[in-house]
């Protein structure tokens, strides 16, 4: 089961969640290396993560009538994970627009810090029928309050 914590705003003051869980074995492959695709869902469980810190959690959106569809994915490969690595999913909201929002990862072994992965997601609000629509008020309120009390270690 993934655990979380909030690490308040990094240096550039973007506000970062991260969470941190073992490699399971059905992420692996032949050999106990982690398969490429993996790291891209545990990018969905940091964005997870992120939105739970912020006291809005992705299931809300979705009951809301809206979702974050992926609009593009960018990983990049410096380390492989291997099975029961402990890994932390760094999570940096990059770029809040109004249809749309870009966050940054790093998957970094827990035992020696090694930066394994590091990427990016763009994401566009769509509602129900997929139709590109601005970010809901409610959540972009709470998405700015949250990212100041995660700023200020809350």
């Amino acid at each position: 089961m993934p655990e979380q914590s909030h690490r308040g705003a990094d240096p550039g003051n973007k506000p970062i969640v991260e969470t941190r869980f073992r490699v399971r074995f059905y992420e692996t492959d032949q050999m106990g290396v982690v398969h490429h695709a993996a790291y891209i869902t545990w990018f969905e469980e940091g964005r997870s993560a992120f939105t739970r810190a912020i006291g809005y959690p992705y299931s809300q959106l979705e009951r809301e009538g809206f979702s974050l569809a992926v609009a593009e994915v960018n990983a990049r490969y410096h380390r492989p994970a291997v099975y029961d690595d402990e890994v932390r999913v760094i999570v940096c909201l990059e770029q809040l627009q109004s249809r749309g929002m870009t966050f940054s990862y790093e998957v970094r072994r827990t035992s020696d810090g090694e930066l394994l992965v590091s990427g990016m997601t763009r994401h566009i609000s769509v509602d129900e029928r997929g139709q590109v629509i601005r970010i809901s008020g409610a959540f972009r309120e709470k998405l700015l309050a949250g990212v100041g009390r995660l700023e200020r270690g809350g």
